[in-house]
């Protein structure tokens, strides 16, 4: 893949604004067609179903309905559960997602969009940065992750 699609995908990737998300309650459909139309840039790896978003509601991933509607927290989760269900296994999502300093799930939706920025900023100014540079780092920074986890 060459380095301006490897660019347009990430820039497809990007979360959408905090204050982009719907700030009432969604449906089911209505947030699978929301993730659908979020994500450009991996729209071909995302499989999204009703019963998907059930387990994650099960799992602890993200906040459970009221009034079978999702809350904007619920679906700001979600999207960074489509983002790190690529690379990331669902105990260490848990984690990431719910942090014990009890950050709030906008301030972690607000970090996690400034971090895609900074890749997305840094990978345009290094039009010939290795794909294995950025491999590394990401499992660096998993690796951390995982071990201040224990």
């Amino acid at each position: 893949m060459k380095h301006d699609a490897i660019l347009n995908c990430l820039q497809g990737c990007l979360l959408p604004d905090w204050d982009k998300l719907p700030d009432f309650g969604l449906y089911m459909d209505q947030m699978i067609t929301l993730v659908n139309r979020s994500f450009p840039g991996i729209e071909r790896q995302i499989d999204l179903t009703p019963s998907m978003i059930n387990n994650y509601v099960k799992a602890g991933l993200m906040d459970k309905p009221l009034g079978k509607k999702y809350s904007r927290e619920a679906i700001a989760q979600l999207l960074m559960i489509i983002q790190l269900k690529l690379t990331t296994p669902m105990d260490l999502m848990k984690t990431l997602l719910h942090p014990e300093n009890g950050t709030e799930t906008k301030d972690l939706y607000m970090l996690f969009r400034q971090c895609q920025e900074q890749v997305i900023v840094r990978y345009q100014d290094e039009e010939t940065a290795p794909r294995l540079m950025y491999a590394l780092k990401s499992s660096a920074l998993q690796l951390i992750t995982r071990l201040s986890d224990d």
